[in-house]
């Protein structure tokens, strides 16, 4: 018994199109790999300091090890705040991340470089550089969550 081609070409339809859709639901549901993701979206909430290295110019860097209660913290927002708590001192300002791999922190009347060297779900370190300090100054942030 010889089908026509109209019931063939219908009867072929529906696997096509149950592939089709499969192939496209799988290639659509791509996760973002860590290199794609915003550094935003990376760096927002709160993050326990580790440790704070601060270097004046022409001094030896001076060490701060964080506490239980230190920390700070990149809140998402229209203002985007940010809270850094290394006792004995609470400072509140803001920051704004850049196109690129960078960020500046704006607190206490200060404005702050700042540049990852590493960013990951549990672990973010990076060096905030203060703009037209005379000597420069320079912190290292090491942060954990």
């Amino acid at each position: 018994m010889k089908l026509s081609l109209k019931k063939q070409i219908n009867t072929l339809k529906k696997p096509v199109l149950l592939v089709s859709t499969l192939l496209l639901l799988f290639t659509s549901c791509k996760k973002q790999d860590d290199a794609t993701i915003p550094l935003k979206t990376k760096m927002v909430g709160k993050w326990e300091v580790t440790k704070v290295e601060t270097t004046v110019a022409g001094s030896a860097p001076t060490t701060v090890n964080g506490g239980s209660s230190d920390y700070v913290d990149f809140k998402s927002g229209e203002d985007d705040i940010v809270e850094i708590n290394v006792s004995p001192s609470l400072q509140s300002g803001s920051y704004s991340v850049t196109v690129g791999n960078s960020f500046f922190i704006s607190i206490v009347g200060k404005l702050y470089a700042c540049t990852p060297t590493q960013i990951s779900d549990s672990k973010f370190d990076f060096t905030a550089t203060e703009e037209n300090a005379t000597p420069s100054v320079v912190k290292k942030y090491y942060l954990t969550r």
